[in-house]
């Protein structure tokens, strides 16, 4: 039997984690978003989304070990129902909507990067949008192991604050149902979330195949994964709760929260949003470029183009990423949910 390696499941999961842990959950709009409105049954979504992405976790890894997959179309190709394969349209349809999403997001992601430096320190979103394209650059030039290195430290420092901030603020008050109509939607809700979440994450998965090597790795990396994401989004849901009257409309409202601890815990919460948006881009860049490049010279020209780009579109804001861009591609990733699933 071989010997789990410790040491490369501590640095994946905190890989895994960093990416599904971006900008939009460490400020508490997603779990706002998609679980907070519906009261208990938001709880109990939340449980069913962080199943559902375990469950593309494991299942993932376990199709990329037994067929040796490289790259995102593979991963496509094989999972695909037998009888579309002839089609090529349709891969070829689902890998470009993936690309799309996660340039996308890694521009939104320096948008944002961008707008807090404005809102929050009176900085222009020149000096943000030019800072975080460099250090994107430097991290995406590292290939994979720029994605393990980052996360290594910066995950473990944005558990600890969240579990810090949950611990100093949540008030175990009736949770509220903000939804007055009985519907299912909370469902749909859930299913969006962790099919979203699995754009980002899949190409992820693929890329550090080398750390997992066996079905028990993978299995106890699942298990860890789960457990983590489970505790720190029944976190932000409970302290989301507490402030239900006072964020409503509140764009990034952890911050709102962590601000009612003094200016010091406002600002240091605030470079955990910046962290969290950076190892979104990162995710969200090696992605993209892992999937459309084929070559070393490629992926390096490939990467300082959009992070040039970048810059000018940093210049806009992200306010409507989390309500309108995530659930639209979340509803174009059920598709992919859907052969994972059927495999």
């Amino acid at each position: 039997m071989q010997k789990i390696n410790l040491k490369d499941i501590y640095t994946t999961c905190f890989v895994i984690i960093g990416t599904i842990i971006g900008a939009g959950f460490a400020s508490g709009q997603e779990i706002y978003t998609f679980f907070n409105k519906y009261g208990v049954k938001g709880l109990i979504g939340i449980f069913i989304s962080i199943v559902l992405i375990a469950y593309i976790i494991y299942k993932t890894f376990k199709i990329i070990l037994k067929n040796d997959i490289n790259n995102y179309q593979e991963f496509i190709e094989n999972v695909m129902p037998e009888r579309l394969l002839t089609n090529k349209m349709i891969g070829l349809t689902i890998n470009n909507i993936i690309n799309i999403f996660l340039l996308i997001s890694f521009n939104i992601m320096v948008a944002g990067f961008a707008t807090y430096f404005m809102q929050e320190l009176n900085i222009s979103k020149w000096y943000g949008a030019i800072l975080i394209a460099i250090l994107a650059f430097i991290t995406l030039s590292n290939n994979s192991n720029g994605v393990i290195k980052i996360n290594t430290f910066l995950v473990p420092t944005i558990i600890l604050l969240i579990a810090f901030l949950g611990i100093n603020k949540i008030e175990y008050t009736e949770i509220i149902n903000q939804n007055s109509k009985n519907s299912i939607y909370w469902i749909l809700s859930s299913i969006l979330y962790a099919s979203y979440n699995s754009i980002t994450l899949i190409p992820i998965l693929i890329s550090i195949k080398n750390k997992i090597k066996t079905k028990s790795e993978s299995l106890l990396l699942t298990i860890i994964v789960t457990i983590i994401m489970l505790i720190l989004s029944i976190i932000i849901f409970l302290l989301m709760n507490t402030f239900i009257s006072e964020i409503y409309k509140v764009e990034i409202p952890i911050v709102y929260i962590a601000n009612t601890m003094g200016k010091g815990f406002k600002y240091m919460y605030g470079i955990v949003i910046l962290m969290a948006i950076f190892t979104t881009a990162i995710c969200a860049g090696y992605g993209f470029l892992n999937n459309v490049t084929k070559t070393k010279r490629s992926y390096l020209f490939c990467a300082a183009f959009i992070c040039l780009v970048s810059i000018l579109i940093g210049q806009m804001g992200f306010s409507n990423l989390i309500n309108l861009l995530y659930p639209i591609f979340g509803y174009l990733g059920i598709l992919q949910l859907i052969f994972i699933i059927i495999h």
